[in-house]
């Protein structure tokens, strides 16, 4: 078997069209969204969108997907960190207000009201009771050495897995983001250890990785060795990689919410420097 090189890309026509649908979909919705919406949406909402879609072409249809299936684990874990993490938040990030829901045709919003049926979805699956325990169900199960390696031999499988991982990581990241205008929307540091919480679940799956010193996975014990990494380093850089993609992902959600509370600040400050003269006049 010759081992995939980094230029081998596979465009599977069913990944193809879910991607060129989305990208359409969510163009129409920001047209709609730049028309009526007081603010119109800007570089901040489509970038991380059109990111997201990119992260979901790049797990799917490059070489990583392969690589990942037969010969490095650590191949297959970058990939569902894309798939489960990276990909999700990005997505969510690019709907969130004015987009949704103001870029929505009015059936659409019909849906996506609370009383609408896949409002009344959403609702549920985002709830934190749901949302967290799922993503923890999904990381762990699926990180399981017997049904990892079984996901990764069976094609129907390995789809599922994807599947499962990528929804799971969906509504976790709603539940940070809320996109939707909500009353329930919670303050930020709630919010921020829901992504605590995440990044605790995959800790447990990242740091034995890291330091174990015994191969978990059977079937990249047995893999062909065609990148000149051993089973025991390759398992370690999985562990490794995970963990640092973890850490970035919560640094950088930290450091956007400091941020946010740096600029509300600023603003009730200047709003209360705007008061003083006038308070001073009447004293």
């Amino acid at each position: 078997m010759n081992a995939p090189s980094w230029t081998d890309w596979t465009f599977d026509p069913l990944v193809v069209a879910a991607i060129a649908i989305a990208a359409w979909s969510y163009a129409v919705a920001y047209r709609r969204a730049c028309r009526v919406a007081p603010k119109p949406p800007g570089v901040g909402h489509w970038l991380p969108y059109a990111a997201g879609l990119g992260v979901l072409a790049i797990a799917l249809m490059s070489p990583l997907d392969e690589i990942g299936e037969q010969y490095l684990l650590s191949a297959h874990m970058l990939q569902h960190v894309a798939i489960a993490d990276l990909a999700p938040a990005l997505l969510v990030l690019g709907l969130r207000a004015p987009i949704l829901p103001l870029g929505l045709p009015k059936a659409g919003l019909r849906w996506i009201a609370p009383g609408g049926k896949l409002g009344r979805f959403i609702h549920v699956a985002t709830r934190p009771w749901v949302a967290l325990p799922v993503w923890a169900i999904a990381t762990w199960v699926w990180a399981l050495p017997a049904v990892f390696d079984a996901a990764a031999a069976s094609p129907a499988l390995h789809a599922l897995q994807h599947a499962t991982l990528f929804y799971a990581g969906l509504a976790v990241w709603w539940l940070i983001v809320d996109p939707l205008p909500s009353e329930r929307r919670k303050p930020h540091p709630i919010r921020l250890g829901y992504l605590g919480f995440t990044r605790l679940v995959s800790a447990a799956v990242c740091l034995p990785l890291t330091w174990l010193s015994t191969t978990l996975y059977p079937r990249y014990v047995d893999a062909p060795r065609a990148y000149g990494i051993d089973p025991l380093r390759d398992q370690q850089i999985a562990g490794a990689a995970m963990c640092l993609a973890e850490f970035l992902i919560f640094g950088i959600a930290l450091a956007v919410v400091f941020i946010d509370l740096l600029g509300r600040d600023a603003r009730l400050a200047e709003r209360t420097d705007a008061l003083l003269p006038r308070t001073r006049g009447t004293t």
